[in-house]
C-alpha cells in the first residue's frame, strides 16, 4: 500500500469493525484483527520498484482517490499494468493518473463508464453549484449522497469556495454528515504533498481542508431541517444509512433536490431514481411519491471513454483486458477500442472475461540489454553471440566487458584463485616430461621465480598445507605467506593458465614431496586444471604403501585367510587416506586408523565404518573418502540376465 492508503485503510476498516461489534450478527473481523493486519502492511512510494519472489512491482498514481495506485507487474520480462479504478483528469485536489514509461504487454483496465463521456470539469462544476444555489434560494433542501473518501472531499472544496464567493448564501448551512469522511480529513491534511500542485500551493497560505462554510457533523449530531440546507451524507447508493433516511424524508417535496454525483450501480436506489419513477419504496415497504428533483452530475473519478481510449493509444499494449463494468457498457467499450485499433492498423487483442474465468495470453520472453564500452565498438550482427558480463542495476540491463565494469557500474572485476595440492613421489623432471608430452606451451626451465610466476595478491604454494592434504577447488582459506628457499621454487606453467609448483620433501619441515596446482577460476582454467591433475595422478602412480597392501590383500584372499584380508584392507585404506589427509596411523589390533589434519584428530573405526572428529566439516570429508574406498574394495556384481 501507499502511505495514504494505509492510513485510509485503518480509518475505514476500524470504523466497520466498530459498527459490527454492536451488531447482532457475527462480525467478519474484530478491532484486534484490524491492528494485526496493520502490522503486516508494507508501504511503498509511487515509482518505487520492489521485488517479491523475483516479481518486480512498481506503483504509479491512479488519480482515483488519495493514495490510489496502478501497479506494473514484471514477471520474467512480461509486463502487466493493472489500473484498478483510475482517472486521467486532474481535479481540485488530485493529479491525473501517471503514464507509465514502459509499454506493458497486458493492460487490465476498468470499463465502468464504457463509451460514456463525463464532459468538461468546469461545466459540471457550474451545473452542480447552479442547481444547488437555485434549490436553496427557493427554500429547498439538497441531498448529495457521496462516498466517504475521495468525492466527498472534492465536492466540499467546490462548495466551500462557491459559498465564499456568494455572501448571500453564507447563512444557509452545508453539512458534511459522515463520520468516516470527517476522520479522513486528518489523512488528507497530512498527505497534502501527494496531491496536485494547486492544493500544495494553496496549503502554503492556509489549510484548504479547514472549511469556512461547512459544518462537519460528529456522530449523533442533529441536522437543522427547519430551512434550506445542503447535506452530503453516506452511502452514495442510497441503500441505507443517513442518506437513505434523508431521502425518504425529503423526496415528496418538489422544492428539494437529490444530486447523484458518483457512478450509480445497477440495482441500487440511486440508479432507480435516475429513470424518474412515480413512486419509490421506503425501507419499511411504504410507497412514497417521488416529487423532488433528481439530477445526475457526475464527479466520478472513474475514467470515461476518451480517457481510456487516449490512455491505451499512448501505451499501445498488444493485449487489453476489460474489467469492472456492466456487461453492456463493457461490450460497447470493447467494440469501440477494436475499431480504433483496426483503423490505425494496430495489433490489439481485447478480452472481456467473466467473473471467475481465466484467459490465456501467449508470451515470448524478450530480454533487452544495452551493450556498452569496448563491446560496442564493433556493432553486433543479428545472431552474433556476445561474450561479456550482464549487469542488472537500477532497472537497466547492460552487457559489458569485465574491464569496463568500473567505468559503467560500481562493480569491479575480481578473480577466484584455485589451489590444489597433490602428493607425488616423483622427481620434477618426470613431472615436467609428462606434462610436455600431453600439452604444448609448457613454460619454465625448472626454476620459475615466485615473484614472476605467482599472480599478484595470491599466496605462495609454500603456504599450502602439509603433504597429503588436498585443498578443495576454490577454497578461500587465507594462509600467511612463508619465506621459501629459492631452490624449492621449481614450477612450470601450462598454456599460460595453470601453474604447477613442485615441492620436494622436507623432513625438517614435516612434509613429503608434492605439487601444488594454481589457476584462476573460469571455464578455460578449470578444464586445463582437470587435465593437468589427471596427468599428475597418472605420473604419480600408486603409492608404495598401497601397492604393498594390495599385494597382501590378494594373497590373503587367495588362501582364504579372512583375518589377514581384513588387516590388508585396513593397510590399503590407510595408504589411500594418507594420500588425501596426510600420515595415517593404522592399528590392525584395535581396527582403528588415526589421522591428524591441521592439528585436528580424526578416528576411523574400520570395521564399524564410523568416523569421529571434533570438526564436523573434516569428519564429513573423511566419511565421503572412506565411503569411496569401501566401494572400490568391494567386488562388482555382474548380472548378465535380462
Amino acid at each position: 500500500m501507499t502511505h495514504p492508503t494505509k492510513a485510509i485503510y485503518h480509518t475505514l476498516v476500524a470504523d466497520f469493525a466498530h459498527l459490527a461489534s454492536s451488531s447482532s450478527e457475527e462480525p467478519l473481523f474484530s478491532k484486534k484483527d484490524v491492528e494485526v493486519s496493520m502490522e503486516k502492511v508494507e508501504v511503498v512510494d509511487f515509482d518505487q520498484t520492489i521485488t517479491v519472489a523475483g516479481i518486480k512491482i512498481t506503483p504509479y498514481r491512479a488519480g482515483h482517490v488519495l493514495g490510489a495506485a496502478m501497479f506494473m507487474v514484471n514477471i520474467c520480462g512480461m509486463c502487466c499494468l493493472y489500473t484498478g479504478d483510475y482517472s486521467r483528469v486532474t481535479d481540485r485536489h488530485l493529479s491525473a493518473a501517471d503514464m507509465p514509461p514502459v509499454t506493458p504487454h497486458i493492460v487490465i483496465v476498468e470499463s465502468t463508464y464504457g463509451t460514456q463521456l463525463h464532459g468538461p470539469r468546469e461545466a459540471r462544476e457550474r451545473l452542480f453549484t447552479d442547481r444547488i444555489a437555485a434549490t436553496v434560494r427557493q427554500g429547498g433542501r439538497v441531498l448529495v449522497p457521496i462516498v466517504a473518501i475521495g468525492r466527498a472531499q472534492e465536492l466540499l472544496l467546490l462548495l466551500d469556495e462557491y459559498w465564499s464567493k456568494h455572501p448571500q448564501l453564507q447563512g444557509i448551512p452545508i453539512y458534511q454528515a459522515s463520520g468516516v469522511a470527517r476522520k479522513a480529513l486528518n489523512v488528507f491534511q497530512t498527505y497534502v504533498g501527494m496531491m496536485n500542485a494547486d492544493i500544495q500551493k494553496a496549503f502554503q497560505f492556509s489549510n484548504p481542508f479547514q472549511f469556512n462554510h461547512v459544518q462537519v457533523l460528529k456522530s449523533g449530531a442533529v441536522i437543522d431541517e427547519s430551512g434550506p440546507c445542503v447535506v452530503m451524507a453516506t452511502p452514495s447508493m442510497l441503500q441505507s444509512g443517513l442518506s437513505r433516511e434523508l431521502f425518504e424524508a425529503w423526496c415528496e417535496s418538489p422544492n428539494n433536490t437529490v444530486i447523484i454525483a458518483d457512478f450509480a450501480v445497477q440495482g441500487t436506489l440511486a440508479r432507480d431514481i435516475l429513470s424518474s419513477p412515480q413512486h419509490v419504496l421506503s425501507r419499511t415497504g411504504v410507497k412514497l411519491p417521488l416529487r423532488c428533483k433528481v439530477e445526475s452530475i457526475s464527479f466520478s473519478a472513474h475514467a470515461d471513454y476518451d480517457q481510456t481510449r487516449l490512455f491505451l493509444d499512448e501505451l499501445q499494449p498488444p493485449n487489453v483486458v476489460l474489467v469492472h463494468g456492466e456487461v453492456n457498457e463493457m461490450m460497447r467499450l470493447r467494440g469501440a477500442l477494436e475499431r480504433t485499433a483496426w483503423e490505425k492498423g494496430w495489433k490489439r487483442a481485447l478480452h472481456t472475461p467473466k467473473t471467475d474465468s481465466s484467459i490465456y495470453i501467449p508470451f515470448q520472453p524478450k530480454h533487452v540489454a544495452h551493450v556498452r564500452g569496448r563491446l560496442a565498438v564493433q556493432p553486433a550482427k543479428p545472431g552474433q553471440a556476445l561474450r561479456g558480463v550482464l549487469v542488472q542495476q537500477a532497472g537497466l540491463d547492460q552487457i559489458l566487458h569485465p574491464d569496463d565494469l568500473s567505468t559503467f557500474t560500481e562493480l569491479t572485476a575480481g578473480k577466484v584463485i584455485h589451489r590444489q595440492a597433490v602428493a607425488i613421489n616423483k622427481p620434477f623432471q618426470d613431472i615436467r616430461l609428462a606434462l610436455e608430452v600431453m600439452f604444448e606451451g609448457i613454460e619454465g626451465s625448472g626454476h620459475l621465480p615466485v615473484k614472476t610466476a605467482q599472480p599478484a595478491g595470491t599466496v605462495s604454494p609454500s603456504s599450502s598445507r602439509s603433504c597429503g592434504s588436498s585443498l578443495d577447488s576454490g577454497a578461500s582459506e587465507m594462509v600467511k605467506p612463508q619465506v621459501v628457499p629459492e631452490e624449492s621454487e621449481q614450477a612450470v606453467r601450462v598454456g599460460d593458465v595453470v601453474t604447477v609448483w613442485y615441492r620436494p620433501g622436507n623432513t625438517a619441515l614435516g612434509y613429503e614431496s608434492h605439487v601444488v596446482l594454481e589457476w584462476a577460476g573460469g571455464s578455460k582454467g578449470d578444464v586445463v586444471a582437470d587435465a593437468v591433475l589427471a596427468v599428475l595422478l597418472q605420473t604419480a602412480g600408486q603409492p608404495p604403501a598401497a601397492a604393498q597392501a594390495e599385494d597382501a590383500l590378494r594373497k590373503a584372499v587367495a588362501v582364504g585367510d579372512g583375518s589377514a584380508a581384513t588387516e590388508a584392507e585396513m593397510q590399503l585404506a590407510g595408504a589411500l587416506l594418507a594420500q588425501q589427509f596426510g600420515p595415517a596411523d593404522v592399528n590392525t589390533t584395535t581396527g582403528q586408523i588415526h589421522l591428524e589434519v591441521d592439528g585436528v584428530g580424526v578416528l576411523v573405526e574400520w570395521v564399524a565404518g564410523k568416523v569421529v572428529s571434533g570438526n564436523s566439516g573434516l569428519q564429513s570429508r573423511v566419511e565421503r573418502v572412506l565411503r569411496r574406498i569401501e566401494e572400490a574394495l568391494r567386488p562388482c556384481a555382474l548380472n548378465f540376465e535380462d
